[in-house]
């Protein structure tokens, strides 16, 4: 459903998919003022490079290994990033951009597909509609007069599907019962992401601001609305949301280790009607279909208290004005080539960006996010190899061994902690490349259909879908549910206790036939399929089981241990300024650091069985993986919302905690790469 958040919960699976598609504005800046970052400048920006730059290994070994593609490399307009993810995840666009075109290609599942890119194509026909029909329904949310009317307009059909601004339903795996579904109730998202920026407006809260209020009053005049008067109604909007953000966990808090424990709470549906008051949450549950008699997990309880205090008459037009602006925003892609086109030149305004993609690879964005398996069933069935998915699922199984290896190996851990860790280990199930079981989109028809119908249409499909697994097993068979699999990605999940290793990064020059045993190591062995299972035991991973429920399984001296070992690493990595005022927060990314860290070590163990195993074409080859540039609204994203650290960071971080990177480039103390043995982050 459109503005019905679909978190489900994203502190379970990888904190980094938080991004949001009105997330990375920014503002010019001096290059003088970048280029001052500690140890290591950050290579992502380009103000920071220079094809002159003198490069050393044991100084700053991410730009050593990558200065070519760095330097060389630009932008592609319509970005505001590019890397070799970009590069892949490309190559699979264009792959599917052409079966699009393919009339030949037959089945209901390919009809959808073109039907939809179509009708997103067709600037003919939204030209013609305009605005017209989203018109009426922003216009009843402006008649409102009082609460009751209010809460009429919310229950009816329209208002359900679009108007569910304050609460966010989705169904997911349980916490501590991983084996069967449950729904959760969730705070919704706001129009500046993080509720940290309510309370001290950042930087990178000022750049949300102005695009989203520029875009707003732009498509508000189209309805109608002064210019005035739309600006006064998008602050009065955000005024809404500080109220309400004040009890909303905010990204940091969201991304710190002991989010998950603290969004586990149960509640049966008779608790949530004491929750019950001026806003009519039971009614809107039931209504919206979410009713069973199972358990609900609320996140954030604390924020439904608050959001009966605030929904009251005192503040009906800044509820009004808060409902009325998500509304509007929420069709800034699906009106005419005019607003398409504002809002585009906007963002690169504020962004720092330039041009715009294709229509075509517009479309596709579109299709693909709404109907995913359609796609990738097209995709898997003319590019998906049996040969390249077994590769892949011996490669999991190669790296799941090294690391019992080093499990069993490790000096700081109680032989019970390990045992478990290695139980757990081996319970790990493999996906690769794609699942055998596929949603079944048969239901769905779209003819005659407009786009924003279109889109409704499809929502419609996933809520019922969603709603008729709540309370049941979960399906384990339909893995690929929910996880883009054409996306140059690879998951973890804890909840499941699975490493998903998909088809959309089984590419160059990530995954080829031809890739020697260093090359083969330092992606799969390390940047991938060793990242992925070193989450099962990061700060986050660690504390699921190995059946994927959140429980306890260490010792109170090991759990100590663990939490020591992350804290240094907090601290190193807080030391880090990769531009400007901004460090580092060890805290948002030390899950993914951890994952970094160990599949390297992952990885070097691997080489230690191989002869004459080339350690200088093996670091070269992971340094590349992580090549990137990236606008500074990019990088300014990336550092303050992102559970990711910068790329650069994720070079030379993990490698310089380890002796044969120091012996490969003769590494001493005082290079910026050098770090003393007893300031060495391992965690395992």
């Amino acid at each position: 459903m459109r503005n019905v958040s679909k978190k489900l919960v994203a502190w379970i699976i990888v904190l980094g998919l938080l991004i949001s598609s009105y997330s990375q504005t920014c503002i010019t800046v001096d290059a003088a003022r970048l280029n001052n970052g500690k140890p290591w400048i950050d290579t992502e920006l380009q103000e920071n490079l220079s094809k002159n730059m003198k490069t050393d290994p044991a100084d700053n070994f991410h730009l050593y290994a990558s200065k070519d593609w760095l330097v060389k490399s630009r932008i592609p307009e319509g970005y505001d990033s590019w890397s070799h993810y970009s590069e892949r995840g490309r190559q699979v666009k264009m792959q599917c951009i052409r079966m699009l075109q393919d009339d030949s290609i037959m089945g209901h599942d390919a009809k959808l597909l073109r039907t939809l890119n179509q009708l997103v194509l067709d600037w003919d026909t939204r030209n013609a509609i305009g605005v017209s029909e989203i018109a009426p329904l922003a216009d009843q949310i402006l008649e409102v007069k009082d609460i009751p009317q209010l809460n009429a307009l919310l229950m009816s059909e329209d208002g359900l599907f679009y108007l569910n601004n304050f609460i966010s339903l989705g169904v997911s795996a349980g916490l501590t019962d991983s084996t069967r579904n449950m729904i959760y109730l969730e705070s919704p998202g706001l129009l500046l992401d993080d509720a940290a920026e309510y309370a001290k407006r950042t930087e990178y809260g000022d750049m949300m601001y102005n695009y989203e209020k520029d875009v707003f009053t732009y498509i508000a005049g189209k309805l109608g609305m002064d210019h005035n008067k739309a600006g006064l109604c998008f602050d009065n909007a955000i005024a809404f949301e500080a109220k309400l953000a004040e009890n909303m966990m905010t990204s940091e808090e969201a991304m710190a280790d002991d989010a998950i424990k603290k969004i586990n709470n149960e509640m049966s549906f008779s608790r949530l009607v004491s929750f019950n008051g001026n806003y009519p949450l039971t009614e809107m549950i039931e209504k919206m279909g979410y009713r069973y008699n199972k358990n609900y997990v609320v996140t954030e309880p604390k924020y439904l208290e608050h959001l009966n205090e605030l929904y009251t008459s005192e503040n009906l037009e800044g509820i009004k004005d808060e409902i009325y602006v998500s509304y509007v925003l929420g069709f800034s892609d699906m009106l005419d080539r005019e607003t398409y086109d504002y809002a585009n030149d906007a963002y690169n305004k504020y962004a720092g960006g330039e041009g715009n993609v294709s229509d075509e690879e517009m479309a596709y964005s579109e299709v693909v996010g709404l109907l995913p398996t359609a796609m990738e069933k097209l995709y898997v069935k003319k590019y998906g190899s049996a040969k390249s998915k077994h590769r892949m699922e011996n490669m999991c199984r190669q790296v799941i061994n090294t690391y019992r290896k080093m499990l069993r190996q490790n000096k700081w851990a109680s032989k019970k902690t390990i045992n478990y860790a290695i139980k757990k280990l081996d319970a790990i199930k493999i996906h690769a490349a794609y699942p055998d079981k596929w949603m079944d989109y048969s239901s769905i028809s779209l003819d005659g259909l407009s786009l924003i119908g279109a889109e409704r249409r499809i929502n419609e499909y996933y809520s019922d879908y969603d709603i008729s697994c709540a309370g049941k097993k979960v399906d384990e068979k339909n893995w690929g549910y929910g996880m883009s699999l054409l996306a140059c990605n690879a998951f973890y999940d804890p909840s499941q206790n699975t490493i998903n290793m998909i088809i959309g990064m089984m590419g160059e020059p990530f995954f080829s036939e031809d890739m020697s045993t260093e090359e083969l190591y330092a992606s799969l062995g390390a940047f991938w399929i060793g990242h992925e299972v070193s989450h099962a035991f990061d700060s986050n991973g660690a504390q699921y089981d190995a059946n994927g429920n959140l429980r306890n399984w260490w010792s109170e001296r090991d759990q100590k241990e663990f939490e020591k070992r992350v804290n240094k690493m907090n601290r190193y990595l807080d030391r880090i300024v990769p531009f400007g005022k901004y460090h580092v927060n060890g805290s948002n990314v030390n899950t993914e650091m951890i994952a970094d860290m160990t599949g390297l070590q992952c990885a070097l163990k691997m080489a230690e069985d191989v002869d004459h195993f080339d350690y200088d074409k093996f670091f070269k080859t992971y340094a590349q993986m992580n090549a990137s540039i990236g606008l500074y609204s990019s990088e300014l994203y990336l550092l303050t919302q992102d559970a990711h650290p910068l790329d650069y960071l994720r070079t030379n971080v993990p490698v310089q905690q380890f002796d044969e990177f120091y012996e490969t480039y003769n590494v001493k103390k005082n290079n910026a790469m050098y770090l003393a043995p007893k300031d060495r982050l391992v965690i395992w």
